[in-house]
């Protein structure tokens, strides 16, 4: 039988800081281990304020001194933990902390969702990546005044959706975008 683990996006969590979301799926933020990998889900949305928290960045200190300094490390978050758009609340407020604390370890990807398009960005040696989404494309970061879907154009109905698959190398993750489309 699979494991299925659950995270929150803004709109399970943010109106309640997740009180409603948790007695439902559990933990807002937590970690597991999966073949010699050490997952770690973030919870960035719970806050309305989209932070991260410090009460959860002593939790994440915490969690990664256990860690060997070579350890492959998988971080899930809702929001991007960099300043990709803050004026469409593409960002986490202290990100930033989350990133430094993270630093340290050499192993280190990102997987976000929130902006639905995909995206790859580098903070130092540690990548980020985005998937797009499986409801609705939103705009690239800024190429328009507000942030609203895009429009649905019959003739196109599947464009800007996508999905992805993560398969694990030795060393490093496969990360492959798939479009959506008919058949």
């Amino acid at each position: 039988m699979k494991t299925v683990r659950f995270m929150p996006g803004e709109h399970d969590a943010s109106l309640d800081n997740g009180k409603a979301y948790q007695e439902f799926f559990g933990k807002t933020h937590y970690t597991f281990d999966h073949k010699g990998v050490h997952f770690i889900a973030l919870d960035n949305v719970s806050d309305p304020g989209a932070s991260i928290g410090e009460e959860q960045l002593a939790w994440l200190a915490g969690d990664l001194k256990q860690l060997a300094p070579d350890q492959r490390i998988v971080v899930m978050t809702h929001r991007p933990l960099f300043d990709l758009y803050p004026q469409w609340d593409w960002a986490t407020k202290d990100g930033d902390k989350a990133m430094a604390l993270l630093m340290p370890y050499p192993n280190v990807t990102v997987f976000y969702g929130h902006i639905h398009q995909e995206n790859h960005h580098t903070t130092g040696h540690i990548a980020h990546h985005s998937a797009k989404s499986l409801i609705f494309p939103l705009p690239a970061p800024g190429s328009q005044p507000k942030r609203t879907p895009l429009a649905w154009n019959p003739a196109e109905p599947y464009k800007g959706l996508g999905f992805r698959e993560i398969g694990a190398k030795k060393t490093e993750l496969a990360v492959t975008e798939f479009p959506v489309q008919k058949g």
